[in-house]
């Protein structure tokens, strides 16, 4: 090999070793920002059984730090309204039968029968009709004895808040407050993932449906999660519910068998467990939330 060959073949080796270690130094560059942006983004996964205040803790932060409502989100709210105050009051007419308890005003016997035949899944507007028949039926001693039992059926927290402004909410103006929104009850179907930033930390709060059917979703959540938050609502465990309308068990025995599973995923096998409360105010709500 000649000299001047060697001095070429030196030349492509120094070149080819400057650019491997070029493209070695943007790997280490890229690797160190993504474990930079990883320290600063934290994924949490909201857990719990049906009708423990996952949606409506996750509505909480988004109000609390992050963007909140605008106006446009609020309207989409307003038939979610409507449905909760139908589905209250069907909840209540059922009761009455099965509580036995005698309506106080006969003639709200028939107010009963038209509240009764709507599906309320479809609800979309609140007519004149239905507003009157509602309000004296919420006006009834015998709708409000059956409220009073209400640990002895299932009801949703919100019905008293709502059946007490029917007058507000039925305005043709009606547009939902953020209490409104708060108390707003939908089932979670699937996965939702909401952001949001807290002193340049993103919080990528991930809430799963609670009921039964949903949670063989849970497991493709774990990967990555820094922390679970289990909401568990004290009602489930004083509460009886109509087996006939729900196929949920809202007894306490449900929240530990969704809970215990947890200890046995490979991914937290190592963690720390801290159980968190609000005490009197959250017991007052009946939520009660552990992280994990």
């Amino acid at each position: 090999v000649t000299q001047e060959s060697a001095t070429m073949m030196a030349c492509c080796i120094s070149e080819e070793a400057k650019e491997q270690r070029r493209i070695n130094q943007e790997i280490e560059r890229q690797l160190r920002k993504d474990k930079r942006d990883a320290r600063r983004e934290l994924k949490l996964l909201l857990l719990g059984t049906g009708e423990s205040g996952k949606s409506t803790f996750i509505k909480q932060m988004r109000i609390i730090h992050g963007h909140g409502y605008n106006e446009e989100d609020k309207k989409g709210f307003i038939k979610l309204v409507y449905q909760n105050i139908f589905m209250a009051m069907q909840s209540m007419i059922k009761a009455m039968d099965m509580l036995k308890i005698q309506y106080t005003n006969p003639d709200n016997i028939e107010h009963a029968n038209l509240v009764g035949t709507v599906d309320y899944e479809t609800v979309t507007t609140f007519d004149g009709p239905y507003v009157v028949a509602i309000k004296k039926l919420w006006a009834d001693g015998g709708i409000q004895e059956c409220y009073d039992r209400r640990r002895e059926y299932q009801l949703t927290d919100s019905a008293k808040y709502y059946l007490s402004d029917v007058d507000r909410i039925a305005a043709t103006d009606y547009l939902p407050t953020q209490q409104d929104i708060l108390r707003v009850r939908v089932p979670t179907t699937g996965i939702i993932e909401y952001p949001f930033d807290l002193d340049s930390i993103i919080f990528r709060m991930v809430d799963v449906g609670g009921q039964r059917s949903e949670r063989r979703k849970w497991i493709h959540c774990f990967e990555n999660v820094t922390s679970i938050i289990f909401l568990v609502s004290f009602k489930c465990n004083t509460t009886r519910s109509f087996s006939s309308l729900t196929n949920e068990n809202r007894h306490g025995g449900e929240q530990s068998s969704v809970l215990k599973p947890l200890s046995h995923i490979p991914w937290f096998q190592n963690s720390y467990r801290h159980p968190i409360s609000k005490q009197e105010g959250l017991i007052r709500s009946k939520k009660l939330c552990i992280l994990i």
